[in-house]
């Protein structure tokens, strides 16, 4: 993971406009790029063609859902032999035991809950460094 913040690229998934508002928003003045997609599919095409530092997943989306979404990226990061793969750390609305080892199963790196929090998503930075 990258030191300085604003060299870092992040992907927002989530399919509420709001979420991806107030994500994008909270980060703006400090990380360098910000994406977002509405749902996993969108998420997979845009990282393939772009990879990004780190991913903010939501769970639970139509089209495709995070899970789904991030094992796909985690093969996708095998079969290209990627040399350093994206954090993806879970941003779901689900405050559960169940939810976080889906997440991490699926895997999700860290997991976060809704609202975000800026300084709970600087510290899994600090602690995926």
């Amino acid at each position: 993971m990258k030191n300085d913040l604003t060299d870092l690229s992040l992907l927002v998934v989530d399919d509420n406009i709001v979420n991806q508002r107030v994500v994008s928003m909270s980060l703006r003045s400090s990380v360098g790029t910000i994406d977002v997609a509405g749902n996993g599919l969108e998420a997979f095409q845009k990282y393939c063609e772009n990879h990004y530092d780190v991913i903010l997943m939501d769970g639970r989306m139509p089209v495709m859902d995070g899970y789904e979404t991030t094992r796909k990226i985690r093969d996708y990061e095998k079969e290209t032999d990627l040399e350093k793969p994206s954090l993806i750390i879970a941003l779901t609305g689900s405050d559960t035991a169940h939810e976080t080892a889906a997440c991490l199963d699926a895997g999700m790196n860290a997991c976060m809950f809704k609202p975000f929090r800026i300084h709970e998503f600087l510290e899994i930075l600090k602690d995926f460094n």
